[in-house]
């Protein structure tokens, strides 16, 4: 399956084919919004929470893809981190949290709420959850952990000012690099869509999600979406 990349060495891509994946990627972005502008999220809370994790998700793709057409590729390539991690917190939330972990989520931001929050489960834990559910939708949890066994440790790199992006200040992001980054961001953006769209209770919508992905086949690597 091959979901994500982190380089391809047999391919080559140049400024301009970039910019034209940028380009098509900014219409993508804007497919996508037009698209869950209207959703509403099942009504309840665990529903609820997970719709605004995967609208974070969004946000920070939408800023990534941003920050490459500025040619900002350290910031962007950083945003990949919580663009997964919002992710994967919105299927744990559907799919995996208990009602306890889903009310302490779902209260108002305090001191004390915030220290009580201090023991939820992280990114590895959340995904060894997700494998466990049988009612978690088996190819997306699978994705989901392909990309964090070929991208976390490039991502906690760039999110702590590591070896990567200290490297590529001095000799600068090539095309390529920043092209798989962005397709790798898309990826995720339409897993974080298909999300929605089963958040929404609503199985007609993933019908528009499913045209999104014959349209824009040429934004993200090769899937195999279901």
């Amino acid at each position: 399956m091959a979901c994500f990349r982190i380089h391809d060495l047999m391919k080559h891509i140049t400024k301009d084919q970039l910019e034209h994946a940028l380009a098509r990627s900014i219409d993508l972005h804007q497919a996508v919004h037009d698209l869950v502008d209207d959703f509403e999220p099942y009504p309840e809370m665990r529903f609820e929470l997970a719709f605004q994790s995967g609208l974070l998700s969004m946000e920070h793709a939408t800023a990534a893809m941003l920050l490459m057409q500025s040619g900002m590729s350290a910031p962007a390539i950083t945003l990949l981190r919580p663009q997964f991690e919002s992710l994967v917190r919105g299927m744990w939330l559907k799919f995996a949290a208990t009602e306890s972990q889903v009310e302490k989520l779902s209260l108002p931001l305090t001191v004390e709420t915030a220290r009580r929050g201090d023991d939820l489960p992280m990114l590895a834990d959340m995904l060894k959850r997700l494998e466990a559910v049988p009612e978690a939708p088996k190819h997306i949890i699978a994705q989901l952990q392909a990309y964090k066994d070929i991208a976390w440790k490039a991502l906690n790199s760039f999110t702590h000012g590591g070896m990567h992006p200290l490297s590529k200040f001095v000799t600068g992001y090539p095309p390529k690099l920043v092209y798989d980054s962005l397709c790798n961001s898309n990826g995720i953006l339409m897993m974080a869509t298909q999300m929605l769209c089963i958040l929404t209770g609503v199985p007609e919508n993933q019908a528009h999600w499913r045209k999104l992905i014959d349209e824009f086949s040429d934004c993200f690597h090769p899937i195999n979406w279901p």
